[in-house]
């Protein structure tokens, strides 16, 4: 039974971003969720491109969500999306949307507790960290170092 909740899970998971991308670049084409009309509200304060961006994301997250081999890629890629879409509409104090959305974020995060071996093996190993520990550290701090130059530099450069 759980087997088969995942199953339509990924697929109406894969229907709705496939779509809501599509739509978005053709507004006529049938859509289940999301606005068609994002790209040109975001245009008119010059975030144009971020609304296609969104409308790429989803597509491709949508479609990669259709090949079961790839359904925790598909999962980890919406994961951000649908969290943020959950966050705006409850921010918006919009009334329903949160509900489904939160339901989409459960099918999601059901998906990737599914395939939570798979994401073991990708982020468990410590292999990789222990051979070139010194190489990661001094990375962190170099470019930690280097962030809070150029915030502060002209601070240090004025005051001395």
């Amino acid at each position: 039974m759980f087997r088969t909740c995942l199953i339509i899970s990924q697929v109406l998971l894969a229907v709705i971003y496939t779509s809501a991308g599509v739509s978005k670049f053709l507004h006529g084409f049938p859509v289940i969720i999301g606005p068609v009309w994002l790209i040109e509200e975001l245009s008119k304060y010059g975030l144009g491109l971020f609304g296609y961006l969104i409308a790429v994301a989803q597509l491709v997250s949508g479609l990669v969500l259709f090949f079961p081999i790839y359904r925790l890629i598909g999962a980890l890629m919406l994961l951000p999306m649908q969290l943020c879409i959950t966050v705006v509409t409850i921010s918006l104090g919009w009334s329903g949307t949160p509900y489904i959305n939160l339901v989409l974020l459960g099918m999601v995060l059901a998906l990737i507790y599914d395939e939570r071996e798979k994401l073991a093996k990708l982020v468990g190993s410590q292999a990789g960290f222990r051979q070139h520990k010194v190489a990661y550290v001094m990375s962190f701090i170099g470019f930690w170092s280097a962030a809070a130059l150029m915030k502060y530099g002209a601070l240090l450069m004025n005051g001395a």
